[in-house]
């Protein structure tokens, strides 16, 4: 077995058809099946299934894809590890970011790396956090910021930032008489007209495990996913928003909102550098990622974004 059929097989599973492998490979289809035949038959075992509708692993085949990712992505990675800092990055380099962490993030790292690596381009894609990291594990984004993952398998992530997450309600909205001082619990807003993200939204999961930690049943009245759409309802005194504060931290110094912060307990949320294990990360993405963790951490010493920077020991490694 050698590198040459890892990489045929791997890309055999990946597209499901010995002609769509064989036509990406640049491979007479023969050739590619008469490979993966030798392979299972250097192991004893049968590798694929092999259907009308296409092809899949089987369970041997799966362990060896778990191999075959590792090996092909240390390999491609040889030339960029060795040569390092000595070469110039360059290419484009595909970043998932989530809305209010491009808001704040994308135009520094735009214009710092243009002037760092001018042979680079960065291609922001912006959408909620938890298809950033689909698209991650995919392979149709290089690198991402993400709030949270339940299955880090297969990628590395590194904590960057912690942002708390507050309750704000626009200065004339009924009910603030009862919320004292500059801070509230969970349990002591339950009752308001709440507008807050729907279901599956990665800040209404966060909410609705802090209520959950602490036996409070979250009734929102409104449920709406953008945050521009939110603080817009707030405005209009349709009820009490739930969001970052840095996403409302201009308004509140304009004096168009108030805001509380979450106590017993707070409320926070985590911003993660992160990147795929399993596939190489070339010179530009490893440049353009260590270029970001250093804006997003100089956002916050600059009062730019309102957060609690994580130890330095979570630090990457990844460029010079």
């Amino acid at each position: 077995m050698d590198l040459r059929q890892l990489r045929y097989f791997s890309k055999v599973v990946e597209s499901g058809s010995f002609s769509k492998a064989a036509t990406q490979l640049h491979v007479a289809q023969p050739a590619l099946s008469q490979h993966v035949r030798h392979m299972e038959e250097e192991l004893g075992l049968a590798l694929l299934h092999r259907g009308p509708h296409g092809v899949s692993a089987t369970e041997a085949g799966t362990r060896l894809m778990v191999h075959a990712k590792r090996i092909l992505a240390e390999f491609a990675e040889i030339n960029d590890s060795v040569r390092g800092a000595a070469i110039a990055p360059r290419g484009e380099v595909r970043f998932g970011l989530p809305g209010t962490v491009s808001e704040l993030l994308a135009a520094p790292l735009i214009e710092a790396a243009r002037e760092r690596f001018p042979e680079v381009r960065i291609r922001i894609v912006e959408a909620m956090s938890g298809y950033i990291l689909e698209w991650l594990k995919r392979g149709e984004v290089d690198l991402a910021m993400i709030y949270a993952t339940s299955d880090p398998r297969g990628l590395a992530v590194h904590h960057g930032l912690s942002e708390e997450i507050c309750l704000f309600a626009g200065p004339s909205m009924q009910g603030q008489a009862d919320l004292q001082g500059s801070s509230v619990e969970l349990r002591d807003v339950a009752g308001l007209p709440l507008v807050v993200p729907g279901p599956g939204h990665g800040l209404r999961e966060l909410i609705e495990a802090v209520a959950t930690s602490v036996q409070v049943a979250i009734n929102p009245a409104i449920e709406i996913d953008s945050y521009t759409q939110i603080k817009r309802l707030v405005t209009r005194g349709i009820g009490y928003g739930i969001l970052p504060r840095m996403a409302i931290n201009a308004e509140a110094q304009a004096g168009l909102f108030r805001a509380w912060s979450f106590q017993n307990p707070p409320i926070t949320r985590k911003v993660y550098l992160a990147y795929s294990t399993e596939r190489a990360l070339q010179t530009a993405p490893r440049a353009v990622g260590q270029l970001s963790w250093e804006i997003l951490r100089q956002l916050v010493k600059d009062q730019v974004w309102s957060a609690e920077l994580s130890n330095e020991n979570q630090r990457p490694n990844l460029f010079g």
